[in-house]
């Protein structure tokens, strides 16, 4: 085998390796921005202590004045609790039926104020109704229009019990309506039942 060759198949190699290094760097950089740098992962920019409800930076300007209010109700010494049950109410359904925020059909709003029990069924039924055809959002380019709730109006608090799982809880039962930034046809009304276990407030019922 001559010399010639042999700097030949060297210099092939180097050119593969190069290649590789170069091709294995841009994938990586790919992956990074895919997975680890989307313009649409929520960021968590409060909290309210050991009732575990969180702010994003997503959440509409709506959903951040009411959890102002709600952080301030639940940080007093003596709780209002229909006062609570009227904004975790209000939050719920913002975050709810508010899809223009979520990054697809399976970011479904409302969670963290429903109870544990129950959050998968409600994912799935939120997954195949009203979220049923929100379309990803992975790069922030989506132009599909959705729902942004504007403003959520209490009408009534009912103080009650509700039995759930065998068992007797005091309960509120909230009538609630609101409006959206543009009507689409979305749902406008409901009317939540929330128990009151160990102090915190879950929803049980939506109709």
């Amino acid at each position: 085998m001559s010399k010639k060759k042999n700097k030949n198949d060297a210099l092939t190699i180097v050119v593969f390796v190069i290649i590789g290094v170069l091709l294995f760097g841009y994938l990586g950089y790919r992956v990074y921005n895919d997975f680890f740098n989307k313009p649409d992962v929520k960021k968590e920019v409060d909290s309210i202590g050991l009732y575990g409800y969180t702010l994003h930076d997503r959440d509409t300007k709506a959903y951040k004045d009411n959890f102002k209010e709600l952080s301030s109700t639940l940080n007093k010494d003596t709780i209002d609790y229909k006062n609570y049950a009227t904004l975790a109410s209000k939050l719920f359904i913002i975050d709810l039926f508010t899809l223009d925020n979520k990054f697809g059909s399976t970011d479904i709003g409302g969670l963290q104020f429903v109870h544990k029990d129950l959050k998968e069924n409600f994912k799935e039924n939120m997954g195949n109704t009203i979220y049923k055809y929100v379309e990803i959002n992975v790069d922030g380019k989506r132009t599909q229009k959705l729902p942004i709730v504007k403003d959520v109006t209490v009408s009534d608090v009912l103080e009650t019990s509700y039995k759930y799982n065998n068992k007797d809880y005091p309960a509120y039962v909230v009538s609630a309506n609101w409006e959206y930034e543009e009507d689409l046809g979305y749902q406008n009304s409901m009317k939540i039942t929330l128990i009151k276990d160990k102090n915190i407030l879950y929803i049980v019922k939506g109709e």
